[in-house]
């Protein structure tokens, strides 16, 4: 047996202040319950416990789980998720293969936990949303749909590069007339890309 995780740790009594303020937010996640009523800290010593525990995760990231460190990275680094084939199809030198190899119906099949050809337009447009926004490729997108049936979706981005805007441009103009017959049109800019998409004549 493992001693270490049979040993009772020891406990030391403090003396500090603290603020009004702060003492307000201890009494308040002391006092915090789950969905079954039940006060998940209990004391104001189990509250400074965790959150001394969150503060050396913030400050020394090396010791957070493998999803904390995604968020930090995503948010104060700016960077980007992606995926395997794509990630290949970079280092290759040969940057159509993601649009040949389309990762993007694997993702959005496991975001929306259904098969793609079932997907209704707006539903595959309100997926692909999600899941990039999520992805930090962009900071904002935005779809409308227009008086004739047609759709918009507006990407916007902080890559400076209309390369950027043409690569996902034709990824998106592939992904859409493959799976959904779509006819695409693409306005690429440095900052921002838009999709004029119509869907067949039914």
């Amino acid at each position: 047996m493992n001693d270490k995780k049979n040993k009772k740790e020891t406990k030391l009594t403090i003396h500090t202040t603290i603020s009004e303020k702060a003492n307000k937010l201890l009494e308040k996640y002391a006092d915090l319950k789950d969905n079954n009523n039940n006060k998940i800290f209990g004391h104001k010593s189990k509250v400074i416990e965790r959150a001394l525990e969150l503060l050396d995760q913030y400050y020394y990231p090396e010791k957070s789980d493998l999803q904390s460190i995604w968020n930090r990275a995503r948010n104060e680094l700016n960077m980007v998720l992606v995926g395997k084939k794509t990630y290949l199809s970079y280092i290759s030198g040969d940057y159509k293969k993601a649009l040949t190899e389309n990762i993007a119906i694997d993702v959005l099949e496991w975001y929306k936990n259904e098969n793609i050809v079932d997907m209704s337009l707006d539903e595959l447009l309100d997926a692909i949303k999600n899941v990039w926004l999520s992805a930090n490729y962009f900071y904002k997108i935005d779809f409308e749909v227009g008086s004739k049936g047609t759709y918009q979706m507006s990407f916007y981005h902080d890559f400076h590069s209309k390369r950027y805007s043409d690569f996902w441009g034709n990824y998106f103009s592939e992904l859409l007339h493959n799976q959904k017959q779509c006819d695409v049109e693409i306005f690429a800019r440095n900052e921002s890309l838009i999709l004029r998409i119509t869907p067949p004549i039914v």
